[in-house]
């Protein structure tokens, strides 16, 4: 026999009635008042619920008709379970969450679970995602974008007509090779942006003043072309704006809630992880571009010199928070390590 001391609640009234709770070796269960003995409940045997075991928080015996009782009492809980219902996951809860290396080793499996979702889930499915988006998608965001561009960063392109119905042309032969994308080439001023290009979801594809005028020869521009277009093949744009989705989602299911100070926090691994996968997208669109110009004959080591150009460039007039010549290399792999691959794994003299 085992007694229970607790309170009774019947489920029809919010009343709690003191009380002891006694199984029998039968099964039989008994509930009575403390006070005077009252029968409140009786079962000939048991068939009762009980909520699991959390360190020494209070338990209830759930009864079938609505009945609860509740006890401080979770050893001898312990003992009716093991006698008339053996539950191995109620222990085993109890058992790791009293003790703290299995604590500690729980809390491990979650930060590489969580780790391993932002690593490599959030990208694969970032990536599903914008795979199976309709074209339509693609127009709207690229349309969007560019009208905050030109609102706030970007103004009217200052390049001579001449000059950009010659890079047209000369890019004409890398567009064709690519007959399954509608890409558009555009110009703007970059001023805070300095000498930069990057593609819109889209396949429209945007070169700086600054990017041409920097630039000695055409086919330097055309290499960077050829990385712009490995963007939109790749689709890195809308993968991106997926993966950025993903994070404010996934941080906001584990915190509830992301305003105030929290945001401070919360935006720093955003930021962080943003990085390393803009690093990753610009190693491969580097990679297309490579792949490309080295099958249609164009030397690669246009892009190495344009890249060695705009680092010094970077080195001659740039601090650390200048945003005009760095601007193309702050989220793109190291610049040697760049240069070096479109140099054939040597870098150049001077």
């Amino acid at each position: 026999m085992i007694t229970l001391h607790g309170r009774w609640y019947d489920g029809r009234t919010s009343v709690a009635t003191e009380a002891v709770l006694t199984v029998y070796g039968s099964g039989e269960v008994r509930v009575e008042a403390a006070e005077d003995g009252k029968p409140l409940d009786a079962r000939p045997r048991f068939d009762l619920r009980t909520t699991a075991r959390i360190a020494q928080t209070p338990r209830y015996l759930l009864f079938p008709d609505g009945g609860k009782f509740e006890t401080g009492d979770n050893d001898a809980v312990d003992r009716i379970l093991a006698q008339f219902r053996r539950s191995a996951w109620s222990g085993l809860v109890h058992r790791l969450e009293s003790r703290w290396p299995y604590i500690l080793a729980a809390l491990a499996v979650m930060l590489l679970f969580l780790w391993g979702g932002v690593r490599y889930g959030v990208p694969f499915t970032a990536e599903v995602i914008a795979d199976h988006l309709p074209p339509s998608a693609y127009r709207v965001a690229s349309r969007q974008t560019l009208a905050v561009l030109d609102r706030s960063l970007l103004r009217p392109t200052k390049l001579d007509q001449a000059v950009r119905a010659r890079l047209r042309n000369h890019f004409r032969p890398v567009l064709e090779d690519h007959p399954e994308q509608a890409f558009t080439i555009l110009f703007r001023k970059g001023g805070r942006l300095g000498p930069n290009a990057f593609a819109l979801p889209d396949g429209t594809i945007l070169f700086t003043d600054e990017m041409v005028r920097i630039a000695e020869h055409d086919d330097e521009l055309a290499a960077v072309l050829a990385h712009e277009i490995g963007h939109v093949v790749h689709r890195h744009g809308m993968r991106r704006v997926v993966q950025d989705s993903l994070l404010g989602f996934a941080l906001l299911a584990l915190t509830g809630d992301v305003s105030g100070s929290a945001e401070i926090f919360l935006s720093l691994p955003v930021i962080l992880t943003e990085l390393a996968y803009s690093r990753e997208f610009e190693r491969e669109a580097d990679d297309y571009a490579l792949s490309y110009l080295t099958s249609e004959g164009i030397p690669p080591a246009h892009f190495a010199r344009l890249m060695k150009r705009l680092r010094k460039k970077a080195a001659a007039k740039g601090t650390p928070g200048d945003n005009g010549w760095r601007s193309y290399l702050s989220t793109h792999p190291a610049p040697e390590e760049r240069i070096q691959r479109f140099q054939g794994g040597r870098e150049e003299a001077g």
